[in-house]
């Protein structure tokens, strides 16, 4: 991230895996991503990721 920038190392993860797993960081992101699948036949599965400090 430090040597690419935060903006190109943004549209990187974008273009590879996080893309792939990812539907959207903000609620329409999300929507409009369902969207497109639908239009395809497909049906998205959402599951929200939670994550725990295991040191506190």
């Amino acid at each position: 991230r430090r040597l690419l920038g935060s903006r190109l190392w943004g549209a990187l993860l974008r273009a590879t895996f996080y893309g792939h797993f990812v539907g959207g960081q903000s609620p329409a992101e999300v929507l409009s991503c369902v969207g497109r699948l639908r239009a395809v036949g497909l049906s998205p599965m959402l599951a929200l990721p939670c994550e725990q400090d295991v040191g506190q």
